[in-house]
């Protein structure tokens, strides 16, 4: 009985570890300024034509001036551009309060972004670019990108 329980958590960790469901990727800033003119760039493998969540993450420290954030976003295929996008997500509440999560001098802030079906398999790329009006965005510690399959 032992060595069967054994096999069977055996095979259901290969299972979990195995199934690639979702691709994570960060980028940190150096000095905690991002400048407009460095677009954050995350490559990945879309392997199946099903439905994807995409997940920001944003980590900013008490100097971050502004109470929310703006991305630019473009997404390619191909070398194509497939699509363009402007996002705003809020960083603190309309007092001031941090809305991430977080100790000390950092915030930690999730953004979810569901996403439709991807047309076709290959590698995609996703470039992020600030559209704040400060240049460097000060406070901006890292920026990150996780993409999930929906099963």
């Amino acid at each position: 009985m032992e060595k069967f329980m054994l096999l069977v958590f055996f095979c259901c960790t290969i299972m979990i570890f195995s199934c690639n469901t979702s691709q994570s990727f960060t980028h940190s800033f150096v000095d905690n300024n991002w400048h407009f003119e460095d677009s954050v760039v995350f490559t990945c493998n879309i392997e199946h034509i099903k439905n994807y969540n995409l997940e920001l993450f944003f980590r900013n420290n008490l100097d971050y001036p502004y109470r929310n954030l703006y991305l630019l976003v473009e997404i390619h295929h191909n070398q194509n551009i497939i699509k363009t996008d402007t996002l705003q997500y809020p960083i603190t509440d309309r007092y001031g309060k941090w809305l991430g999560r977080g100790l000390g001098k950092t915030r930690d802030n999730y953004f979810l972004e569901k996403l439709t079906m991807f047309e076709k398999t290959g590698k995609y790329k996703f470039i992020f670019t600030h559209g704040m009006r400060q240049n460097p965005l000060t406070g901006s510690n890292t920026i990150g990108m996780k993409i999930i399959l929906n099963d």
